[in-house]
């Protein structure tokens, strides 16, 4: 088995029930930095990917901690934010890998704008048309509440991450007041030790 379909066997669980919430559409957070979620967002892609046997768009919308992007050596390429700024075009800015279902959109330049309700809106409902499944993975609310609101008023699904033994039960109850998403957040328990996990070969190739 290769490091993707490991990644990728590891979060079919969770691939399953935003499946069977029929979620086109899902955020990824948490309440604060360190809980795992960019792991968690990727694993999801892919296994979302092969689950529902179509592309997926994966979004880095992390404003303050792009780590995908940074992984991947894209943190300097075009991408969502210069999209959202209308200087790029959206085709123009996603990366594609021949022979991998994950299509990935990068931070771009953070400085251009910030991720407003309307351009989010028009982003997610008829840019990515195109797309059956989008992912995003987000910064953690208690310290990036203005980048994740907006974002949770557009998706069909905001899920939390939570690592286990290690996120205090209070500052989750915290984080979770001052979300307000469409629909109720389902919690994700990250059972992994803190660690840096490589970017999938598929994902890294999307620099080229």
């Amino acid at each position: 088995m290769s490091g993707d379909d490991s990644m990728t066997r590891a979060f079919d669980g969770l691939a399953s029930r935003i499946d069977a919430l029929g979620a086109r559409s899902v955020g990824f957070t948490s309440a604060l930095l360190g809980e795992g979620v960019s792991t968690v967002a990727l694993g999801t892609a892919l296994s979302l990917a092969e689950l529902r046997g179509d592309e997926v768009l994966l979004v880095d919308g992390n404003w303050l901690q792009p780590s995908l992007s940074e992984d991947a050596g894209l943190d300097a390429a075009p991408g969502l934010a210069d999209r959202l700024a209308r200087a790029t075009e959206l085709d123009a800015a996603i990366r594609r890998t021949p022979g991998s279902r994950i299509a990935f959109l990068p931070i771009g330049d953070r400085t251009s704008t910030r991720p407003a309700l309307r351009a989010l809106g028009s982003f997610v409902a008829s840019e990515t048309g195109s797309f059956e499944t989008v992912v995003v993975d987000l910064p953690p609310i208690l310290a990036g509440e203005p980048f994740v609101l907006p974002w949770a008023a557009v998706l069909d699904q905001i899920c939390v991450v939570l690592r286990e033994e290690a996120t205090p039960l209070p500052v989750l109850r915290q984080a979770l007041g001052r979300l307000h998403a469409v629909n109720a957040p389902c919690i994700v328990l990250n059972r992994a030790k803190p660690s840096s996990v490589d970017v999938p070969a598929k994902l890294l190739a999307a620099r080229t």
